[in-house]
């Protein structure tokens, strides 16, 4: 886990990396896939986050895809 500063918000834990998900309940196939989580707490609560998810089954442009990830939570903000 890694902490990220997100302009205007404030920081944030990351986690990333390649896991095996589940296709389906029930089922035993897996999908290799890519992921990003970032964890957001909402200001004001100490129980409360926002998670920020993105995934990919494309295991070759991984980093390209965190990248990406990281761009589009860079512009979340509270309203």
């Amino acid at each position: 886990m890694t902490t990220v500063d997100i302009p205007e918000v404030g920081p944030a834990a990351r986690t990333f990396g390649i896991e095996d998900v589940p296709v389906s309940k029930g089922d035993s196939r897996t999908l290799r896939m890519a992921l990003t989580q970032t964890y957001i707490p909402v200001p004001g609560t100490t129980d409360q986050v926002v998670l920020v998810s993105g995934g990919s089954p494309v295991l070759n442009l991984a980093e390209a895809f965190h990248d990406i990830f990281d761009a589009v939570t860079g512009t979340f903000r509270f309203v």
